[in-house]
């Protein structure tokens, strides 16, 4: 049966009871004719006939049947329609290809950035962390005056005693390790951790088992669980290395278990663990805070009442000891939150914006389409219905969009490694964002979305015939009948308007990286070479070994070629994890502590890093420990402890002693402020001991490792300097982290430079799309109106009032779109506020700037096919 009589019996056909009555009566009649043929009387034989047929479940077989025929229909008769109006779609692309080939580019570009940039939310934001039940999984802070840090081990253990909304509590502390074993020596990053930290995040082992309670002791520590990581790099992800030993440290382990891969999510770094094995000494010190704790909610417990136990034990604990927890509370958050920290608001705040450009796309291939539609008015005013004009227009946006979805899935294919690589160190997860199924999905329904904006306005606006005779007399499309321009200005208005949100933002992020790239930080960071070296305890057990090793190593790299300055410091600059301490001035109540950050340097260090000298003296080598104990400030620790007067001379007690013993250093100099952290943070309270002053306990807090510095013109000679060095003293100590200073800096710079390249990248795209739009739309306006033109022109209009006769049409709904624009910008940019440094969100002079480079730019390319105009001869024009 052919479509259109499909279509006809559909349209003209009798309801189905009717239909199943009808086939029923026939069916009797001829019944009946059969019996009489047979001899029956006709009375009997209609009796007969008729109740074969009078059980109503036969008529509603019947019914059932032809409505399952009748679906059947008209599936088919849709999807032969659908195959036609898909078939007429491609074949309209192939006859204009360059239109096709824009539309799919358009489209994929705005797909593509999308799918990669919300591949990259999903595995930060959005993805389950791998670790069981995340939502009852905390991180435990101490908060000493609103600030949080890390715990005491007596005040971890105070806790863990205590508390009973939590179902395990478990710390951890940072650690490394010399891996000295059967391969080249390494320094390799690892944790300290409670026997049930694993047990908390409920991640078993890949092979082999995690700590337990008997190995948690002093004494018995000497096992560790391998990260998946360091197993397959340097043992080859030979399962038999569980049961074997291992050196770390100058210390043999016994290898337990090899962690899976998911538990790099809390721990990153950590290539290894060992027990903790507090010792009973560390356990009744409620001094030195550089635990972090975790802990697993309880299921029927809530949170607040997580956080007011917290905060009921930290009263206790402050009235226990009052010494070092007076101003001290404690609470929790989810990890899951932690982890993701800042991360997320930058990323979805990324994702907003290109989903901006994936709109400013949709709205110039609409534009595009409405152009194409225009000069098919004649075809579409002879054809069928409205409502198969707009099957029609939905089927051609459905196919652009197919077709601009499969390059927006090559493209972010190609992209996301690449924004992968771009990304700065430390984004959680990162590495784990793929396209994955819902990433896809995502990118499908991007795609269905787009071919419905797409194809809407154009599809309603092609409805919008007035009379057929209106349509037949130009087969351009008058500008009178359906096709009018306003539908077109009013898209480039909203384009307007979205490019000046995403261009605010990106200027406003170009402002702050160039304020944080002209920041001082306070030294001069060109030239400096640092590396790190770690001393085993097993081998430097004594701190007076540590200390004739460092000197040993520091001698010999001045000595070397190429080695103008050379120091030691306990954190090289720029690298964060530093150590901090509670400082009490002198004259200060017991308890009104200053945290400060501590560096334990060596005499050449303020050489080594050029760092101003604001009053007094820098470090000798006569600054030992048998002499008096003395501290260098920085400007403003000075603030913060004497106000306005001359801290030279006066004492701070720090890092050694007892609240009712104070140990006294005297304060010998004032250092200029440094921002340790990076352009963008404040300074800190610092100071500064000298390394062969610090008191014993300090070795076991440095971990026995300290940062090499020198200053010099030749970075490679540096580096082999300080290797050589190093391998003269202990040839199994491997040298880490050899980098300059100013890769520090460039690693701190980085999250702000990928920002700003990504919001600069889209804003750039958005600003082109719409130059396009409004260059589309003038262009149309041209050859619409060419008639018009050429009389203008016969009758002495100049080319310059051509220009700007034109122009105007594509500037008036560019202003209204910069102003709707601007006022959105001014809300929207309040997100960024964060990411700021030294600029408002809403600073007039950058939005001043965004919106008039947005309006120079659209001026240009109204104004180019405008000129292009004023070349049409009139005579040809009138001809036309």
């Amino acid at each position: 049966m052919t479509i259109r009589k499909r279509v006809r019996s559909l349209l003209w056909r009798v309801p189905i009871e009717q239909e199943v009555q009808d086939e029923l009566a026939h069916h009797v009649e001829l019944r009946i004719q059969e019996l009489i043929d047979r001899g029956v009387d006709p009375a009997e034989a209609r009796r007969a006939a008729e109740r074969r047929v009078e059980s109503r479940r036969v008529a509603a077989a019947l019914t059932r049947i032809g409505r399952q025929r009748n679906e059947s229909w008209e599936r088919r008769d849709w999807l032969e329609g659908f195959r036609q109006d898909i078939t007429f779609a491609l074949r309209q692309c192939r006859t204009k290809p360059a239109f096709t080939l824009a539309a799919v580019l358009t489209l994929g570009l705005g797909i593509g950035a999308t799918t990669a940039i919300f591949s990259v939310v999903h595995a930060v934001v959005l993805k389950p962390h791998a670790y069981a039940d995340p939502d009852r999984v905390l991180l435990a802070t101490s908060i000493w005056r609103g600030s949080p840090g890390g715990w005491s081990v007596g005040n971890f253990d105070y806790f863990r005693q205590r508390l009973t909304s939590v179902e395990q509590f478990a710390a951890s502390t940072p650690t490394s390790f010399n891996l000295a074993d059967d391969g080249d020596p390494e320094r390799i990053i690892g944790s300290r951790v409670t026997w049930n930290y694993f047990t908390l995040f409920g991640i078993p082992p890949s092979h082999g088992r995690t700590f337990n309670q008997d190995e948690d002791q002093p004494g018995r520590t000497h096992v560790v669980l391998l990260s998946d990581s360091l197993w397959r790099r340097r043992y080859g992800a030979n399962p038999s290395i569980v049961g074997a030993q291992i050196h770390m440290s100058g210390e043999i382990y016994d290898v337990i278990g090899v962690m899976p891969p998911e538990i790099d999510q809390i721990d990153d770094a950590a290539q290894a663990w060992i027990p903790i094995g507090f010792t009973p000494a560390q356990l009744a010190l409620y001094d030195e805070f550089y635990l972090d704790a975790y802990a697993r909610q309880r299921q029927e417990v809530s949170l607040a009442q997580v956080n007011d136990e917290f905060a009921r034990i930290a009263q206790a604990l402050s009235a226990d000891h009052p010494d070092l927890n007076r101003e001290r509370s404690a609470g929790v958050e989810q990890l899951s939150t932690v982890l993701v920290g800042d991360y997320r608001l930058r990323l979805l705040i990324l994702l907003a914006s290109v989903g901006l450009v994936l709109l400013i796309a949709c709205a110039n291939v609409a534009n595009l389409l409405l152009a194409r539609l225009a000069a098919r008015s004649r075809e579409l005013a002879i054809r069928a219905g409205r409502a198969r004009i707009v099957r029609q227009v939905l089927s051609e946006s459905l196919v652009l969009a197919t077709f601009g979805g499969i390059a927006g899935i090559a493209i972010a294919w190609w992209s996301l490694p690449l924004l992968i690589r771009l990304a700065p160190d430390g984004v959680p997860r990162l590495g784990s964002a793929t396209l994955s199924g819902p990433v896809l999905a995502a990118a499908v329904a991007l795609a269905t979305g787009s071919a419905l904006f797409v194809g809407l306005l154009p599809a309603w606006q092609a409805t919008r015939r007035t009379t057929l005779t209106e349509d037949l007399g130009d087969g351009k499309g008058a500008l009178s009948g359906t096709f009018k321009p306003w539908i077109r200005q009013l898209l480039i208005g909203a384009q307007a308007a979205l490019v000046m949100v995403v261009l605010a933002g990106a200027a406003l992020l170009i402002r702050s990286a160039i304020n944080m790239q002209q920041q001082p930080i306070g030294f001069d960071t060109h030239g400096v070479l640092t590396a790190r070296l770690s001393l085993p305890a097993a081998q430097y057990a004594s701190p007076e070994q540590a200390r004739v090793a460092y000197r040993s190593v520091l001698e010999n790299v001045q000595a070397a070629h190429g080695v103008r300055f050379a120091a030691l410091d306990s954190r090289a600059p720029l690298v964060s994890g530093a150590g901090s301490n509670g400082l009490l001035a002198e004259g200060r109540p017991m308890g009104d502590f200053i945290l400060s950050e501590s560096h334990f340097v060596t005499p050449g260090f303020f050489a080594v890093v050029n760092n101003p000298l604001r009053a007094g003296r820098t470090f000798t080598e006569a600054d030992t420990r048998q002499a008096p104990l003395v501290m260098i400030i920085n400007e403003t620790l000075a603030r913060a402890a004497f106000g306005t007067e001359n801290p030279i001379g006066k004492r701070i007690a720090c890092c050694e002693g007892s609240p009712g013993q104070p140990n006294w250093k005297t304060v010998v100099g004032v250092v200029a402020d440094v921002k340790s952290r990076g352009p963008a943070e404040p300074s800190r309270p610092e100071f500064y001991l000298p390394l062969m002053q610090i008191p014993d306990a300090a070795w076991t807090w440095t971990g026995r490792s300290l940062a090499i510095l020198t200053r010099g013109d030749d970075v490679a000679a540096m580096t082999a300097a300080i290797r050589a060095s190093v391998k003269a003293v202990d040839s199994s100590l491997p040298v880490f982290a050899i980098r300059t200073v100013d890769e520090g800096l460039n690693r701190i710079m980085a999250q702000a430079r990928f920002n700003t390249l990504l919001m600069s990248l889209l804003a750039a795209t958005g600003l082109v799309l719409a130059a396009l739009g409004i260059y589309s739309v003038i262009a149309w306006l041209v050859a619409q109106r060419t008639r018009e033109i050429g009389v203008r022109m016969a009758l002495g209009a100049s080319k310059r009032d051509v220009v700007r006769m034109m122009s105007l049409h594509g500037l008036k709904p560019v202003v209204i779109g910069l102003t709707v624009g601007f006022i959105g910008a001014i809300g929207a940019t309040r997100l960024l506020q964060n990411q700021l440094f030294e600029v408002e969100p809403r600073d007039p002079i950058t939005l001043i700037a965004t919106a008039a480079l947005l309006l120079v730019v659209a001026a240009a390319a109204a104004a180019l096919p405008a000129w292009r105009a004023t070349a049409i001869d009139p005579s040809t024009a009138l001809r036309e």
